[in-house]
Formats: C-alpha cells, structure tokens, sequence
C-alpha cells in the first residue's frame, strides 16, 4: 500500500472516529438518566475506597510500583481523590523518584529481568552514537507510544547518561501525569467542564507527541545518528 493511499485512509478513519464521537456523545446526553445514576454510584464507591489511602502511601506505591509493568493512567488518574495542590506534590516527587529508582535497578539488580521482559515484548536495545543523539533518542523513545516501563527499560539499558534520562523523561513524564489528574479529580467531583478541559489538555498532548515522533523520524540526521534501528523503534 503506497503512502497516498495510507493518507487517505487515515483520514477516512479520522472522519469516522470523528462521527462515532459524536453519535456516542449524542445518545449519552440522551440516555443520560439511565446511566448517570449508576455513574455517580460507583464513583463514590471509588472514591470512598480509594480515599482509605493514605496520601504519603499512595505516592510511595506511584514511585516503586511502576517499576514492573503496570497501567500508569490507573495510577494518575487516581491522583485526583487528593486535593490539586497534595496531588501535583506528589507527582512532582514520585515520578521523577521512579525514573530514577528504575534507571539505577535495571542498570544493576533487575538486569536479567528486564532484558527477558523486553525480549519477550520483541524490543531491542538501539545505542545512540552521539551526544545530540543521546537527547533525539530519549526523546523518540518517550514519544513512540511504547508503554512507560519498557520505555524505561530500554532508556536505562542503551547507556543514556542519567542526567539526558532524567531531563527527558521527567518531563514529558510528569505533564499527562498532571493532565490524567486533573481528568481524575473532575470525574470524580461531577465537574463536566473541567473534564473537557482536561481530555482537551490529554488530546493536545497526544498530537503533540504523534508530530514530534514523525519530525523525528523524518530527519536524515536523526537516522544518521542513531543508527537504522534506533530510527525504526
């Protein structure tokens, strides 16, 4: 399949993704009092049993836990039980303090772990050449939709400084973080308009991240850099 025939189809898709959004937001508004009751009950029983953690607890568990694969939007978006300001505390301190934990873990203790969960995944471990492509490199792997943890996993592995690790990954790690909470915290208190503004904010961010992954790999001095595979991962 050539490339204008992808284009088209992709748009085609775009068109009904875009259709469907609005047939589903449609019928939801309509249906609105069949499903909001047992909405709004189960997410006070969310909200009551995940409020029986304790704030320091919780972040503690969002600094080491992610360090085996897990979902990490489960644990953003339930930063939003806690108040905005104890919520962007504590993303602030435990994600950095988990790409720090799993750079330094990988790199020693769980080695042989993670090489056996990324060839198990089919992920290889690309080295960049250069200082400059050191950076490209992170940047590409935080942006190809690979899950969080792999995308550690590989970074700590293919002997990124830790300095280029933690200044590329805190933040593009730590921004749908805060968006995934503020998502959470308006589910959770019935605010309709805080969470347009919110998935708004996560949508953003999505295209944001597709077009810096396509700027990337399209840059010749990018493949040049990296090497073949690191420009096709």
């Amino acid at each position: 399949m050539n490339k204008e025939a992808i284009r088209r189809w992709c748009i085609i898709g775009v068109a009904v993704g875009a259709l469907a959004a609005i047939v589903c937001t449609g019928l939801a508004f309509h249906y609105k009092d069949l499903w909001v009751p047992a909405y709004v009950e189960y997410r006070d029983l969310s909200v009551n049993w995940l409020k029986q953690i304790p704030a320091p607890l919780f972040f503690l568990l969002l600094a080491t836990v992610p360090i085996v694969p897990i979902p990490m939007s489960i644990f953003y978006i339930s930063t939003g039980i806690y108040p905005t300001p104890v919520a962007l505390l504590g993303i602030l301190i435990a994600v950095p303090t988990n790409l720090a934990l799993t750079y330094w873990l990988v790199r020693t203790l769980m080695k042989p772990l993670a090489l056996r969960i990324l060839g198990r995944m089919g992920l290889e471990i690309p080295k960049a050449r250069t200082k400059k492509g050191e950076v490209m490199f992170s940047v590409l792997i935080r942006v190809c939709g690979m899950p969080y943890t792999p995308q550690n996993y590989i970074l700590s592995l293919s002997h990124i400084p830790f300095r280029t690790y933690m200044m590329v990954g805190v933040p593009l790690q730590v921004a749908p973080a805060i968006a995934m909470m503020l998502l959470g915290d308006s589910l959770m208190h019935g605010e309709g308009k805080k969470a347009l503004i919110a998935l708004g904010i996560i949508v953003a961010l999505g295209v944001a991240t597709k077009l810096t992954k396509d700027y990337l790999q399209k840059r010749r001095a990018c493949r040049a850099e990296l090497g073949e595979d690191a420009a096709q991962s």
